[in-house]
């Protein structure tokens, strides 16, 4: 599907049980790989579980579809592809991410196969925290979020990501790396605190040995028994407030 844009077309993976629905709507937040095998995994997944999955291509403002090489971003800072990979995550802004989720949630709104009621939302590293940015700018709209290995929620602005979860009515799952060597547990301190307030609805699990990108088995991260266990946080809280 291709969605437009204020920016231009974007296309839009869906993905749905067979059969009319409707099926409760999923939007999910790739990482900064972008589109690749183990993104589009995710939303298998959340198909085979009786939803309607709809990822977006973030990057479209750079290219169609654009893809990195893993290996190259793997030989780490100041190799081409890692800083090309750089270069594509510090492109998206927030408010760009979120006016494009509104054009898909409008655009999808006339197919009769996604449910009209309470959403939910998935995002892996920066797609976590567009994941939270999403459910504090529409609180009535969804009622669930997972944000995995999040990165880049804890920062120095006044409207850094963590200051926002107290606007958030859903009910949160958040799982971090105790490796995690981009976006440190120390680092993510101010978040978790937050998500330990008594006014919000959150499950934090912190996973021994995982570092960032531990959800993805294509990425030298991933660990299973943290995959494994995210998942099965992430659809019981689907299937609770989704219900």
């Amino acid at each position: 599907m291709v969605v437009q844009t204020n920016d231009g077309p974007m296309t839009v993976t869906i993905r749905h049980p067979d059969g009319g629905g409707p099926f409760p709507v999923v939007i999910v937040y790739h990482d900064g790989p972008g589109l690749r095998a183990d993104i589009h995994d995710v939303t298998r997944t959340l198909a085979d579980a009786g939803y309607y999955a709809v990822l977006p291509d973030l990057y479209h403002r750079l290219g169609r579809q654009i893809s990195f090489d893993l290996a190259g971003i793997g030989q780490g800072p100041g190799s081409p592809e890692f800083d090309r990979l750089m270069a594509a995550v510090t492109s998206l802004g927030d408010d760009m991410v979120l006016a494009d989720t509104a054009a898909v949630l409008e655009a999808t709104a006339t197919d009769t196969a996604a449910g009209p009621g309470a959403k939910a939302a998935m995002g892996f590293c920066m797609g976590a925290r567009f994941t939270l940015r999403l459910l504090a700018a529409d609180p009535t709209g969804f009622a669930a979020g997972s944000a995995l290995h999040p990165s880049n929620c804890v920062t120095d602005d006044p409207d850094s990501p963590h200051r926002s979860i107290g606007k958030i009515s859903a009910e949160l799952f958040v799982g971090l790396g105790a490796a995690d060597t981009l976006s440190p547990l120390e680092l993510n301190q101010p978040l978790r605190d937050e998500l330990g307030a008594p006014s919000v609805k959150a499950t934090v699990e912190v996973f021994d040995g995982a570092d960032h990108g531990f959800m993805f088995p294509q990425l030298p991260a991933y660990q299973q028994h943290a995959a494994s266990v995210s998942w099965d946080r992430t659809l019981d809280l689907f299937r609770r407030a989704l219900a």
